[in-house]
């Protein structure tokens, strides 16, 4: 389901704010220092993961997400005369005698004080065992220590409205800052606690936790070929006898066997071919060998088929990323067993911690994006910008257009940068404080020299 719109009320008391998402092309939040650009993005994550803690913790009225079907999410904030939150959670419409979710402050409050002190909150929906360093969901802390209350989205069979639009796929938000999700939790992303650590060996965990998503696309993709291959080695005579009385074009033959091979050579570029390569088409060929040649491309197409999407994906971060690494003289290769590897102007393998840290920051993202977030999902970027070269914050847009095209995502992100905008105000909303009469690309200039320097990008 794409999102139509977002609309805060009382955001920090005093500042109301309606955004209007687009469906198929990003959506930039343009806006001066203190607007809530930031805080948009995660009160809506929040909301559609149904996050009480950060509902809870974030001063604001009303918040409503509306659907392109009309129908809307709303949640309320309420707090009493000892400023205590509580969260009022419904669908519009809903079911008729469906009643509203609620949470407060004081329910969470009191379970998380019943938690053992090694597990310690490190974001939305996310905690970690510090005996083991193991990630836990909301889920994990249901399981093991009854926190019902403390998962929204355990309470939804008894709310099947709101539920309809909080299911699957989760947001994903990202906090440029720190690209520090862990692959295994793609829910809601980013630093929302503290994080100190920055040493490469994180940076690089990081980003190997990312293309392991990439790897197991590849694995079952390879799987799946094996599998129509073996089917059709089985029925192959009989499906060659069936077609004896075909009548076969030899142009139209020709055509299709061309289209094969450059399949086939597009997927070996990736190392993603199956098997040897396509037998040379006959320099004269009978009905029969036109029969037979038919049956085979059959088998061919089917045998590809399961490796193009992945395929289509990879080459397209390959040919984002080869564009950022080639005036470095380094490049991207896929190793036999499908992981993403990175290679010096010799030849040699680098490690990615010996990539800079604003190339480190662009594969973190764009592997996510393609191989960790799930088809479909909402993505909520907080400053793309951060750490990119200048160069690249011109063709940000067109990249991420191009991904979120690929994974079928619908982006929205928070920038400072008219190099980011790219002259694309139609795709911009501009936020105002109510004491700002307006904002306008002369405002965000001034505010961005031409050329950064690389920042130390938090992957840790």
């Amino acid at each position: 389901m794409r999102i139509q719109q977002i609309q805060v009320r009382g955001l920090f008391g005093h500042v109301d704010h309606i955004v209007h998402f687009r469906e198929n092309e990003p959506t930039m939040l343009l806006a001066p220092n203190g607007a809530g650009k930031t805080h948009l993005l995660k009160l809506t994550a929040a909301a559609l993961a149904l996050d009480a803690r950060i509902l809870l913790g974030t001063s604001f009225s009303e918040f409503k997400v509306r659907y392109a079907d009309g129908r809307e999410l709303v949640v309320e904030r309420e707090t009493d005369s000892f400023d205590t939150a509580q969260i009022v959670v419904r669908a519009e419409p809903h079911e008729e005698d469906e009643e509203t979710l609620a949470v407060s402050q004081e329910e969470l409050d009191a379970f998380e004080r019943r938690l053992p002190p090694e597990v310690r909150r490190t974001g939305p929906n996310r905690w970690i065992d510090e005996r083991t360093n193991r990630p836990l969901s909301a889920t994990d802390l249901e399981r093991r220590y009854g926190a019902r209350d403390l998962s929204l989205l355990s309470r939804l069979d008894d709310h099947p409205s709101i539920r309809a639009l909080c299911g699957a796929p989760q947001p994903i938000f990202i906090d440029t800052w720190r690209l520090d999700a862990r692959s295994d939790n793609v829910g809601l992303l980013g630093a929302w606690g503290k994080t100190t650590s920055r040493s490469p060996s994180s940076a690089a965990s990081r980003i190997r936790g990312y293309t392991e998503k990439l790897r197991d696309e590849i694995a079952e993709a390879r799987r799946a070929s094996v599998r129509v291959t073996q089917s059709a080695d089985l029925s192959f005579a009989a499906r060659a006898l069936a077609a004896a009385k075909l009548s076969v074009n030899e142009s139209d033959l020709h055509n299709r066997y061309n289209r094969t091979v450059e399949r086939y050579e597009a997927l070996a570029h990736n190392g993603l071919a199956v098997g040897a390569a396509p037998i040379p088409f006959p320099s004269s060929t009978t009905p029969t060998v036109r029969r037979i040649l038919s049956v085979f491309l059959d088998d061919w197409d089917q045998r590809l088929e399961p490796l193009l999407p992945v395929n289509a994906k990879l080459q397209l971060l390959r040919e984002i990323l080869d564009g950022k690494l080639a005036p470095s003289g380094k490049r991207t290769a896929v190793s036999p067993e499908g992981g993403l590897d990175f290679l010096s102007a010799s030849g040699k393998r680098l490690l990615v911690s010996r990539l800079s840290s604003g190339e480190q920051h662009l594969v973190a993202l764009f592997t996510l994006l393609l191989f960790a977030a799930q088809r479909g999902s909402l993505v909520l970027i907080d400053e793309p910008e951060i750490s990119l070269h200048a160069a690249w914050k011109h063709s940000f847009l067109a990249d991420i257009s191009r991904i979120a095209a690929a994974n079928d995502l619908q982006v929205v992100f928070a920038t400072h940068s008219a190099s980011i905008v790219n002259g694309r105000w139609d795709l911009a909303e501009e936020l105002e404080l109510p004491a700002i009469a307006s904002w306008n690309a002369d405002q965000i200039s001034e505010s961005e020299p031409e050329e950064e320097e690389d920042v130390d990008v938090d992957l840790a």
